[in-house]
């Protein structure tokens, strides 16, 4: 058991986690094939002793906590959990983060913590980074938690305000995790609008007997348990949670976006404006100025929310620096962006400042109206707002440091259940993307002649469209996934182990899916992931080779480099390096091969600190207004955030 980063004040009682286990163990013994209301006293009774001030995370508490669940998962769904399943849970119950690599069964794992902080009575908020995992989670465990005498609810994106307080008042809550933050938003601006009444209103209601306290779907912020805690509070921190008034109607200045769009394509690059070269920023030139303030330019128009040549400008990034599959989707008539630093689409998110209407034009889209903005909050400020935050996730070593800094969480590393048989074969040079397609391809058609399937990840959804069409050229058998987080896309990436099949994905499409492999696969060698290339991010590679090898079955994992990959082409000597390796390839060896890796590493270290940096400006803006965007009329006193 390592223990990754200690600041945590129940640290010194995780030394004795093996003990904590044994004492579930014996306690589950003397309860074993109890029927359900004996269970149900029992955890009443263990509910009654915590309400009177007993720490959830104390030796009798975990013992007897411990011993209902799993008794309760015995029962109802017929499984025993194993070892690290109880010791991630008792590393949550103390309220620190276990790493617990992937296949390792996370699900489970969290019900233990869940049951246990829920007998406060307080509520637990379990956050999982979709919809869709929320709901699975959700309909798995509930049988197991009203076994025991407690409630279960779940969010879902089409609840009204009635069913989603009714979710709030269960013992237990499972939703994704930015559900929790726009309802604390709409709380915060239901009290506003409250307390921003008229004086003598309230009393005026109160004296006819129509008063009544404001409806709040909280109950507040006790306990949060983040399955995949890396992906909610470090990668989506970047973006915070924003709760804005609808924009489906068409948009009044839909007529300029299509009248800049038209004069956008007529300007020509490096004449008119000029791209930057990391390819960051556009800028209008003087020449480009003058061409579009022509005698045509709608500079009088009534509808115009900025400068014309704003609009102009958003044309032109929609274009140039914007892609469809790269930056964004098309599905329904509607933009759906996509995740940078993940792959994954979010139906949450728009661009504002006219951004997302320029691209609605770009794409022949009715242009909707921009969103008005009413209150927002930083994710990293919102889940510090809770007594007691923990969660799990495989890949928080790379992260440990700042979860410590920004949410004063430790991080504890469960140990394998059994060894990983997981082979890491030489990686592959190519010159340029074409060669390392093609490759690929040989690659992934001689695992299917031997059975054995294989698992490619791509940096994006463009990319495995890219290599799905070389796919379907060569007459290959393959299942593209397209990052819709969906029932289908678990359906799917769940069937990536059978004997055979080849599955092309973006790098964390159906992350929070086990992929079980057949007999006949695993006889072939087991999952083989391919990586196109290296992400930015290390966590992101290390989701992915976790992928395959899960609990002890065969697998291997082989990356692939092309001098024109965008993390080679950020760094020239790297690729000077590489071009001298592919020009001498019987040079190469294991020492090549590692220096490399420690090349790429570094790369992804300033990456990963630049990202930090950003993360860490934008939390400290946030604490140093304290506001939500609308600003309160009056202050604590009727329980109104600042």
């Amino acid at each position: 058991m390592r223990l990754l980063h200690n600041r945590c004040r129940s640290t010194p009682s995780l030394r004795d986690l093996p003990n904590h286990v044994a004492a579930i163990r014996d306690a589950q013994s003397a309860i074993q094939r109890s029927d359900r209301e004996t269970l149900r006293a029992h955890t009443l009774q263990l509910r009654e002793f915590v309400q009177r001030g007993a720490e959830v995370a104390s030796p009798k508490v975990l013992a007897l906590g411990g011993a209902l669940v799993c008794e309760a998962v015995a029962q109802v769904l017929g499984k025993s959990l194993y070892d690290v399943q109880l010791t991630a849970g008792i590393i949550l119950a103390h309220g620190a983060v276990a790493e617990m690599q992937t296949g390792e069964g996370k699900t489970l794992s969290g019900l233990m913590p869940a049951v246990l902080h829920a007998l406060s009575g307080r509520g637990v908020h379990v956050a999982t980074p979709n919809t869709y995992l929320a709901t699975r989670d959700f309909e798995t465990l509930r049988p197991v938690i009203e076994h025991l005498g407690l409630t279960a609810g779940c969010l879902s994106d089409d609840a009204d305000h009635g069913q989603r307080a009714a979710a709030y008042e269960c013992d237990i809550t499972y939703a994704p995790g930015y559900a929790f933050g726009f309802d604390y938003l709409r709380d915060q601006m239901a009290l506003r609008s409250t307390a921003g009444g008229r004086l003598g209103d309230q009393l005026r209601q109160r004296l006819r007997g129509a008063a009544s306290e404001t409806q709040l779907l909280q109950r507040g912020r006790h306990c949060a348990i983040l399955d995949e805690i890396d992906h909610v509070l470090v990668d989506d921190a970047t973006s915070p949670l924003i709760l804005s008034a609808a924009g489906d109607r068409e948009a009044p200045d839909a007529a300029i976006h299509q009248a800049a769009k038209q004069i956008a394509a007529t300007l020509s690059a490096e004449e008119h404006f000029q791209i930057a070269p990391d390819g960051s920023g556009l800028e209008l030139l003087p020449a480009g100025i003058e061409a579009i303030y022509d005698d045509s330019a709608p500079t009088g128009d009534p509808q115009l929310r900025r400068a014309w040549h704003e609009y102009v400008h958003l044309a032109l990034r929609a274009t140039h620096q914007f892609h469809r599959d790269v930056h964004y989707i098309v599905t329904a008539d509607k933009v759906r962006i996509i995740d940078a630093s993940t792959g994954r689409v979010f139906d949450d998110r728009t661009w504002n400042d006219g951004q997302h209407q320029a691209i609605e034009a770009k794409e022949g889209l009715r242009i909707t109206t921009e969103q008005t903005a009413l209150a927002r909050i930083t994710r990293q400020r919102f889940y510090r707002m809770y007594d007691v935050l923990c969660g799990m996730t495989g890949t928080a070593a790379g992260c440990a440091a700042e979860l410590n800094e920004f949410y004063h969480l430790s991080v504890v590393e469960v140990p394998l259940r059994v060894p990983s048989r997981r082979r890491t074969l030489a990686s592959v040079r190519c010159t340029d993307i074409q060669e390392k397609r093609n490759r690929i391809v040989d690659e992934a058609r001689n695992c299917q002649r031997r059975g054995q399937p294989v698992l490619i990840g791509t940096h994006s959804i463009a990319e495995s469209q890219q290599l799905a069409e070389r796919f379907e050229t060569e007459g290959l058998r393959f299942e593209l996934l397209n990052g819709k987080q969906d029932a289908d896309e678990a359906e799917i990436i769940a069937a990536a182990g059978r004997c055979g099949a080849i599955t092309i994905a973006t790098n964390l499409a159906g992350r929070g899916t086990d992929i079980h492999l057949d007999a006949d696969a695993a006889a072939a060698g087991g999952l083989h992931v391919i990586i196109t290339q290296h992400h930015a991010i290390d966590r992101v590679d290390r989701q992915l080779i976790g992928r395959s090898a899960r609990q002890g079955d065969p697998g291997s994992v082989r990356f692939y480099y092309a001098l024109d990959d965008p993390l080679i082409r950020q760094a020239p000597w790297i690729a000077r390096w590489l071009e001298r390796q592919i020009a001498n390839p019987s040079d190469h060896s294991d020492r090549d091969s590692q220096r490399l890796a420690n090349m790429i590493a570094k790369l992804q270290v300033q990456h990963q600190r630049r990202q930090a940096s950003l993360r860490r400006d934008l939390l400290q803006k946030d604490l140093a207004t304290q506001n939500l965007i609308v600003k309160p009329r009056t202050r604590s006193a009727q329980g109104i955030e600042k």
